[in-house]
């Protein structure tokens, strides 16, 4: 399983964890795809902003 896979696991369950709805769920995921870098060797994660 790949780094980016692990990470998003684990923010689901972070997630679901705290109660989130699944759009919530897809809201946050959308968020932390658009901070990844795809083209860097090792995919750096920005932080969500959150409301």
């Amino acid at each position: 399983m790949s780094e980016l896979e692990k990470l998003v696991r684990r923010r689901m369950k972070e997630e679901y964890a705290k109660g989130a709805s699944a759009e919530e769920i897809s809201q946050t995921l959308r968020q932390l795809f658009n901070g990844v870098d795809p083209s860097a060797e090792r995919p750096v994660q920005t932080t969500p902003k959150t409301n």
